[in-house]
């Protein structure tokens, strides 16, 4: 077989007129003459090639043509391949991806499973495809999908709790300040407005927190809403199926981790306005008659 470095992408059948015959060159090895054509796969191949199709199981039953039967005529894909939209390889974008390794959890073209995963245990998708659909792996995702949205309302609601619960404790703590100064006012103007703004620059601090998690709670609702509608484009393929769930399983597992991270932080600053124990002889303490004493973020929100 041609070495790995030669493998840029499966090339177009070649086909030079020498006589009454057709050189042809392998699809996976670019500058080696074919000896044999697939008529299941539609692909052409070189010795080593034909070799390895006989191998594995997925291909060994597969139809071979050799050179002085080649087709005379570019050959054309199946039917069902004609009307529906071909997943090609990330590492070889002409290679279309048949076959899902067990033992790397990866699926592959013909190309990655000669490169990289020629002693892998492998299947051909069009043969797991049907029972993966109709299996628990599958019913699993589904669930966890239906899991992630209710998640995802639920902090929705759970942030929406706390912004009213950091409002109502900013006016309520506001107020306290004002009875207290109501008792000392000639010297309690200067450091009301102290502690005002440090009330404010916490509720600032976990209005902002928690804008930003109900930001980026939408764009965990906007990639698990994309999910979906791209598993139900591929239910009559079985194939196309299987790759997009393998897909939607890594996506799952960054947005569960993003979801949960946002869950963790959802809450707010809890904190306590007391009296200054020295409150009685302000007029000749001037440390103050109050401060702010910061207690534990609240995640009580139900």
């Amino acid at each position: 077989m041609a070495e790995a470095n030669a493998v840029q992408g499966r090339k177009e059948p070649v086909e030079v007129d020498v006589g009454s015959a057709n050189v042809r060159y392998c699809n996976v090895c670019p500058d080696v003459k074919a000896t044999s054509f697939c008529e299941d796969c539609h692909e052409y191949m070189c010795n080593d090639c034909t070799g390895y199709h006989k191998r594995i199981t997925a291909t060994r039953n597969h139809m071979l043509l050799s050179g002085d039967r080649f087709p005379t005529v570019k050959p054309q894909r199946r039917e069902d391949k004609l009307t529906a939209a071909i997943e090609k390889c990330p590492d070889h974008p002409k290679e279309e991806i048949k076959f899902y390794c067990h033992t790397h959890n990866t699926i592959c073209c013909v190309a990655c499973t000669v490169l990289k995963h020629e002693k892998c245990s492998k299947s051909y998708i069009p043969d797991i495809a049907e029972d993966f659909k109709n299996g628990n792996e599958f019913r699993k995702l589904n669930a966890n999908i239906k899991d992630s949205e209710r998640q995802i309302i639920k902090s929705f609601a759970d942030i929406d709790t706390c912004l009213k619960a950091v409002d109502a404790l900013k006016v309520y703590k506001i107020e306290k300040l004002r009875t207290y100064k109501a008792k000392i006012i000639d010297y309690l103007n200067k450091r009301e407005r102290e502690l005002q703004a440090e009330i404010q620059n916490i509720c600032d601090n976990d209005v902002a927190l928690l804008q930003k998690l109900q930001i980026n709670l939408k764009v965990c609702q906007s990639d698990l809403a994309d999910i979906s509608p791209k598993l139900k484009l591929h239910e009559q393929n079985s194939d196309e199926l299987f790759i997009a769930a393998k897909r939607a399983f890594d996506r799952m597992t960054k947005l569960q981790s993003s979801m949960q991270n946002i869950t963790d932080k959802i809450g707010y600053q809890r904190y306590s306005v007391v009296m200054d124990i020295r409150l009685q002889k302000i007029a000749e303490d001037k440390s103050g008659f109050a401060d702010i004493q910061l207690g534990t973020t609240s995640k009580s929100v139900h």
